[in-house]
């Protein structure tokens, strides 16, 4: 009874199902701006490589969040939580979809972070990076397509929502955010004379 009684206290504390979609809701908004502003600076990537590259780094934090967030609503709904298995399973096209996505997401930063260590001695990992980001856009699009109304619906019921209706955890969902975008803004100004060398044709 015990152990019972502190799972439902820490699963209270967390929000359980519907913080889980608060969380990945707010980190896709969070995501879908960043990216944006990423896709502003390929359109003119010859004069804001610089600003594609750091803003690249800044969101391997959201990315992070947003992959662990659906990553334990995966792991729960497999191994058959009942919280998570009431909420049912994605649709069979986008699981098809997910592994491809997540691949070549980790394909796209690792690339990219490969590409801004090494300097200009890098073309076939360039090559892979933009073959990555290729495969990944039709993936996405798709994904983004899909859940952009269930996001936007979450989001929208949230802050509707009484302060005694809305999912426990807010503070510490707050804090994973901030962690994120943190953690890869210090990331980003921590490789920011490499970037700039890159940019400059001086890096490698």
């Amino acid at each position: 009874m015990a152990s019972a009684s502190a799972t439902a206290e820490r699963r209270d504390r967390l929000g359980g199902t519907a913080g889980n979609r608060l969380l990945t809701s707010t980190t896709a908004l969070v995501l879908a701006a960043l990216l944006a502003a990423e896709g502003v600076t390929i359109l003119w990537l010859g004069n804001l490589r610089t600003e594609h590259m750091f803003i690249g780094l800044v969101l391997i934090g959201p990315v992070a969040l947003k992959l662990a967030s659906t990553g334990y609503r995966f792991a729960r709904y497999y191994t058959r939580a009942p919280r998570y298995r009431a909420e049912g399973p994605p649709v069979l096209a986008l699981r098809v979809l997910a592994p491809v996505l997540v691949a070549t997401t980790l394909l796209i930063f690792a690339s990219g972070v490969l590409l801004v260590i090494i300097g200009h001695r890098s073309g076939i990992v360039l090559e892979l990076h933009k073959v990555a980001f290729i495969v990944w856009s039709g993936c996405f699009g798709v994904h983004f397509l899909w859940y952009l109304p269930r996001a936007w619906s979450t989001l929208a019921t949230s802050l509707r929502a009484t302060s005694s209706e809305r999912a426990p955890g807010s503070g510490l969902r707050g804090l994973l955010l901030g962690a994120a975008l943190g953690g890869g803004t210090a990331l980003a100004l921590a490789l920011l004379p490499s970037v700039e060398a890159w940019h400059s044709g001086r890096g490698g």
